[in-house]
C-alpha cells in the first residue's frame, strides 16, 4: 500500500472511523511498521516486538490526536522510538543490563584510537541524552541523511547537526577519547 493511502486512513481513523482505525492497526501490524523505528533504539527482538506492541496500543489510543501536518509513517515512526525508549529507561531502572549497541558507525570507529569494548561503547550510548542519542542512532546506524532525521524528529535541521555534534563529543568523552566538554 503507498504512503498517499496509509495517510488517508489515517486522516479518516482520526476523524472517528471505526473501521479505518482497525484497517490502519491491521496494515501497521502486517507491514511491521512499528518495527523500524523499535529497531532505531532497541537490538533485543522480544524488546523490539514489546515495543512494536505497545506501539499499536499508542496509535490505537492517540489516533486523535493525529492532525495530518505531517506524513503518518513520521508520526508512527515518533511513538515507535518512543515506545523502545520506555523500554531502555526501563530496563534502566530496573539495573538490567540493556542490549547491545549495533555495530559500530564509521564514525565512532575513526574517532576511537583505542580499542573500546561493546560494553564501553554501550555504556556511553546510555550516558547519551535520549534526543542526542536517538539522533546519532539515525545517523550512525540507519545512514539517515540530516534532512531526513529533521523531517523524522520534527526538528530544524540546525537542531539536528548541533545534537549528532553533541553526542559525538560525548562519545569521545565518556570513552575518554577527548577532553570533557565544559559544563
Amino acid at each position: 500500500m503507498p504512503d498517499d493511502d496509509l495517510q488517508e486512513l489515517a486522516e479518516r481513523a482520526a476523524a472517528g472511523s471505526r473501521t479505518d482505525l482497525q484497517e490502519l492497526l491491521h496494515r501497521i501490524h502486517v507491514r511491521r511498521l512499528a518495527h523500524a523505528g523499535a529497531r532505531r533504539v532497541l537490538a533485543d527482538a522480544a524488546d523490539v516486538e514489546d515495543a512494536a506492541q505497545e506501539t499499536l496500543i499508542a496509535v490505537a489510543r492517540g489516533i486523535h490526536t493525529f492532525e495530518g501536518r505531517s506524513r503518518f509513517t513520521s508520526w508512527l515512526h515518533r511513538i515507535a522510538v518512543n515506545a523502545a525508549l520506555e523500554i531502555v529507561r526501563r530496563k534502566s531502572r530496573a539495573g538490567s543490563p540493556t542490549d547491545e549497541p549495533p555495530e559500530l558507525g564509521a564514525t565512532l570507529r575513526r574517532m576511537s584510537s583505542v580499542a573500546a569494548t561493546r560494553m564501553d561503547v554501550d555504556n556511553a550510548l546510555r550516558r547519551l541524552p535520549d534526543e542526542y542519542r536517538e539522533a546519532l542512532r539515525l545517523r550512525e546506524f540507519d545512514q539517515r541523511s540530516y534532512e531526513e532525521i529533521a523531517d523524522l524528529l520534527h526538528l530544524p535541521i540546525g537542531t539536528v547537526r548541533s545534537r549528532i555534534s553533541r553526542a559525538r563529543r560525548l562519545i569521545g568523552v565518556y570513552l575518554h577519547l577527548a577532553p570533557g566538554l565544559p559544563e
